[in-house]
């Protein structure tokens, strides 16, 4: 009989987020964290195959205009969202400031489900 390569039938279940988070607080409690710590927790969320990124800091407030009308904030980093009645009716206008070029070339915007402003798709300048 030759040699052959063996073919598992099945692959070892995938690394879920439950024993993730059973992981992380095992490391947690037993042990003193330190400086390796929080690698070793970047390996752990590594394992179930989801990017480890940078959350925001989103803050959502109310103001008024100068005149008395209600406009509603939502500051995320170097993107503002004002929400605020239109001056002549009853509609609504949405006003969204970007600090960065970089910041406007990520911004996605749906209205309806229906992607009005692409993010990722727009192609940023190098910087000067």
């Amino acid at each position: 009989m030759a040699d052959g390569s063996i073919t598992p039938i099945r692959r070892d279940p995938p690394y879920t987020d439950t024993a993730a988070l059973n992981d992380i607080h095992v490391l947690l409690t037993v042990t003193d964290p330190g400086d390796s710590t929080l690698a070793e927790i970047a390996e752990i969320l590594g394992r179930t195959g989801r990017p480890l990124v940078a959350a925001r800091d989103i803050g959502a407030s109310t103001t008024e205009t100068a005149l008395g009308w209600p406009v509603a904030c939502v500051d995320a980093g170097d993107a503002s969202v004002f929400v605020r009645q239109t001056p002549a009716g009853t509609g609504l206008t949405v006003e969204i400031c970007t600090k960065t070029d970089a910041e406007r070339a990520a911004l996605a915007v749906t209205l309806d489900g229906q992607l009005v402003h692409p993010g990722g798709l727009a192609v940023v300048p190098p910087p000067a």
